[in-house]
């Protein structure tokens, strides 16, 4: 059922009236119908009871007359007459209204007329006999329905027999038209339900498009959500609405302006630490023993590079560079010359030229990880391109032990290396692989490390090309 739903509010507001008001004018029309079909009936019994009445009225001031036959032996009947009878023409056969015989006891004894007994059915054909004893029939414009005989205007539905019995062995018959009062009852049933969709839906969709449109705004701001960076949204659509906007846009000030604070306290104990390493490394220069000193200068490189690395951990997501097109290949290829001179073994063959929206500075960085990584604990740093029709794959493979499954999530967290092949000796502040995942997520994409089946580890960066 959750798949037939629209994805969209307005469209799920749309559907769930939809719904409800097509159930509601379905229950609607069933009662309608049936309203329509009773009143249909009470018209033609009220007819049958009137007829009836009138004639025991006019039995009880002429008495009752013998009955005159054709030449063919048939029964002799003046037309809309009642018949009389020595039995009832309702059989239990047919379709008794026992309702209806309640109701015409009833308005026979507020007539005041005795009735012993009063049988009502209702038929789709007229019996034979009852030819001549039928309300509501015009034969100069109308057909009924006799027995045998499928001939009958469409107006007819069918037929109310009474039967009333006004003392033993004596029945009055008679038959009322069941007339379709209404025939474009079904299609003004329809032109009112579409009149009532209109009606309704066309200002839900206004409302709809009135909510849903600051709230798209909104969640596109979220998205593309960088703090003290993005401006503000335009607080639009109803109260509720505009006061959600206007929280989020205070919470942008406010995350924008902490950052502002933190990098202000950052800059300040960058200045403030790297200010002493570079005065200890002027009075480092001036040790005697060569050993000594140039331990004592890698230690303070070391902290050098451990500061920058969490200067530009904290700082990212604030970079004043923009991004923009950039030959993704082209990029690899001056970071693998880069460690080729060094003379790091780094083996890239440049292929198809592959563009993409980056801030190069901080790509280059996050590759540079990577392939020192590799070159460092994995003897050597093979670099491959796949590109997809959305994507862009950058693998950087080694040759080295690889890491054990269960640990490879921890490598990206801050601080962590592995014992044995990357510990402190070998160098590295263990914020590599956090900077590097650090950066390729800020551009929308991720790096993820898994173990190659002929041995050493895959570093793979992926980058979206739209």
């Amino acid at each position: 059922m959750r798949r037939l739903l629209p994805k969209s509010l307005i469209g799920q507001l749309l559907a769930l009236v939809a719904i409800t008001l097509l159930i509601a004018q379905a229950i609607n029309s069933v009662l309608l119908y049936r309203g329509v079909q009773n009143q249909k009936i009470v018209e033609s019994s009220a007819s049958a009871v009137a007829r009836i009445a009138g004639e025991i009225e006019r039995i009880d001031e002429r008495g009752f007359r013998p009955h005159r036959y054709r030449s063919d032996g048939s029964l002799r009947n003046r037309r809309n007459r009642p018949s009389v009878t020595g039995e009832s023409t309702v059989t239990d056969a047919q379709n008794r209204l026992h309702d209806v015989e309640d109701r015409a006891i009833r308005a026979f004894d507020n007539l005041g007329i005795n009735i012993l007994a009063i049988k009502v059915a209702r038929v789709d054909s007229l019996p034979a006999n009852m030819a001549n004893s039928v309300i509501g029939l015009r034969r100069d414009r109308e057909r009924m329905r006799v027995a045998g005989s499928r001939r009958m205007d469409h107006r007819i539905e069918g037929f109310i027999l009474m039967s009333a019995k006004i003392e033993e062995g004596r029945w009055l018959n008679v038959a009322s038209v069941v007339r379709d009062r209404n025939p474009r009852l079904i299609r003004t049933l329809l032109f009112q339900t579409a009149v009532i969709y209109l009606i309704l839906l066309i200002p839900l969709i206004w409302l709809g498009r009135y909510i849903s449109r600051p709230l798209k705004a909104l969640t596109k701001g979220a998205e593309n959500f960088k703090p003290g960076v993005s401006a503000p949204i335009d607080e639009s659509g109803p109260p509720d609405t505009k006061q959600l906007i206007a929280a989020f846009n205070d919470m942008n000030k406010r995350v924008g302006a902490m950052l502002d604070e933190k990098d202000l306290m950052l800059g300040a104990i960058g200045h403030d630490l790297r200010t002493p390493l570079a005065a200890l490394r002027v009075r480092v220069e001036s040790v005697d023993d060569d050993d000594e000193r140039e331990r004592m200068i890698a230690g303070i490189d070391d902290m050098d590079r451990t500061l920058d690395d969490i200067l530009s951990l904290a700082r990212l997501g604030r970079s004043n560079e923009t991004a923009e097109q950039t030959d993704i290949s082209a990029l690899i290829e001056t970071v693998a010359d880069e460690f080729s001179d060094m003379g790091a073994e780094v083996s890239f063959t440049r292929g198809d030229r592959a563009i993409a929206n980056i801030q190069a500075t901080l790509i280059r960085r996050a590759l540079r990880n990577l392939i020192g990584n590799a070159v460092k604990y994995g003897n050597r740093a093979m670099i491959t391109v796949d590109k997809t029709d959305d994507k862009l794959l950058i693998h950087v493979d080694d040759e080295g032990p690889g890491i054990p499954e269960d640990q490879i999530d921890a490598m990206f967290e801050p601080f962590v290396r592995k014992e044995m092949s990357r510990n402190r000796a070998t160098g590295g502040s263990g914020l590599g692989l956090t900077l590097a995942r650090a950066i390729v997520r800020d551009h929308g994409g991720d790096v993820i490390l898994q173990n190659r089946e002929q041995g050493g580890l895959r570093a793979s960066v992926i980058l979206n090309l739209n």
